[in-house]
């Protein structure tokens, strides 16, 4: 017999699934977890997986949050600076390497973006950069 958290994570798998009737599946499921798990325990523990699926919400809002800020602000600034100069000269990588990680591409079924890391070399970049063109003049 199963127990709630096996029920809960075949729920999960549901829901990171690329099934066409995902919508169904899941409710159909949460119902049958609804009917068949009842007591104070269960109800806690789907409570948890509930709250928890919130928290992922809320991260998962953040880092869109944070990627669309990044977009917008690298949208003006290309402009002034290719992004393969960036990429070529701060990474060691190709330009694509780089739109992928900015703009949050899906690769070989994988969402690529810029880690902590790569954040604080981009941002480095920017800073050399500016000091570059801020130190230039024509005599």
């Amino acid at each position: 017999m199963k127990t709630i958290n096996d029920e809960l994570k075949e729920l999960t798998a549901i829901l990171n699934g690329d099934s066409t009737n995902k919508e169904e599946e899941y409710q159909q499921k949460f119902l049958y977890i609804q009917e068949h798990y009842t007591t104070k325990a269960d109800s806690e523990a789907i409570a948890d997986w509930l709250l928890n699926g919130y928290h992922e919400l809320a991260k998962e809002a953040e880092e869109l949050n944070r990627t669309i800020a990044l977009q917008e602000k690298i949208k003006e600034m290309k402009e002034i600076v290719p992004i393969s100069y960036i990429a070529r000269n701060y990474f060691g990588k190709s330009t694509a390497w780089l739109q992928q990680r900015i703009y949050g591409y899906k690769v070989r079924g994988r969402v690529y973006t810029l880690s902590e890391q790569d954040r604080l070399i981009f941002n480095n970049a920017i800073h050399d950069i500016c000091n570059k063109l801020g130190s230039l003049s024509i005599a």
